[in-house]
């Protein structure tokens, strides 16, 4: 039992932790890719935002202006996960 049992359990258990943590790094790695395409969006929001103002001279869209209907749903959907 000690020479066969106890070392392919072993085998099983340090298998188990190698996969564990390669899903961990992999978790991790999606999150770090959606909080970084979260950022560049939130900046070409900015920059689309400001140059709007400069196109418009006002500093949004006013009530009379119509908006860009993809720009206000995509502010509303959910997070993606690749």
């Amino acid at each position: 039992m000690e020479n066969v049992v106890t070392p392919r359990l072993e085998n099983t258990v340090s298998y188990i932790k190698g996969e564990l943590d390669e899903l961990e790094r992999e978790e991790f790695f999606r999150l770090k890719k959606v909080q970084a395409k979260k950022k560049k969006d939130a900046v070409e929001a900015d920059e689309r935002e400001s140059l709007d103002g400069v196109v418009t001279g006002e500093g949004g869209h006013g009530a009379g202006e119509v908006g860009n209907l993809i720009d206000f749903v995509s502010q509303k959907d959910e997070d993606l996960l690749f």
